[in-house]
């Protein structure tokens, strides 16, 4: 009796895992593309209330929207974008001015950060 409930056991752990193991190749295999991530920090001492992050490739274009960015709070997004390609960035602040820039450009890593301060955006590239 312990015996079978050993293999029991045993058999479903082993099924678990390998089931784990095929979905996770599977959704690999049929993934588009490796998304970029950007992590995006607000340095400033009020909120953002939207934020606006826009990238292009030779097919498609994408607008993300952030809202309600606190101070020191930090977000990260995905990209369906390469390293390197550049994507810009427009912070519509509360008093109703704008700050933006053009980051990544120069990057070659798959996870970018972006500071925004009191004296503008700013990549790690």
């Amino acid at each position: 009796m312990q015996f079978w409930n050993k293999s029991v056991i045993l058999t479903a752990f082993v099924s678990i895992i390998g089931g784990a193991l095929l979905s996770s190749g599977w959704y690999r295999l049929n993934y588009p593309m490796q998304p970029l991530f950007v992590e995006i920090s607000n340095q400033r001492t009020a909120i953002i209330p939207l934020l606006s992050i826009e990238h292009g490739s030779d097919y498609a274009q994408e607008k993300i929207l952030l809202t309600q960015l606190r101070p020191g709070e930090t977000r990260v997004i995905a990209l369906n974008h390469e390293p390197g390609r550049g994507y810009s960035i427009e912070a519509q602040l509360a008093d109703g001015s704008k700050v933006e820039a053009c980051v990544g450009k120069l990057s070659k890593k798959w996870v970018n950060s972006v500071l925004i301060t009191s004296n503008g955006i700013f990549g790690d590239d």
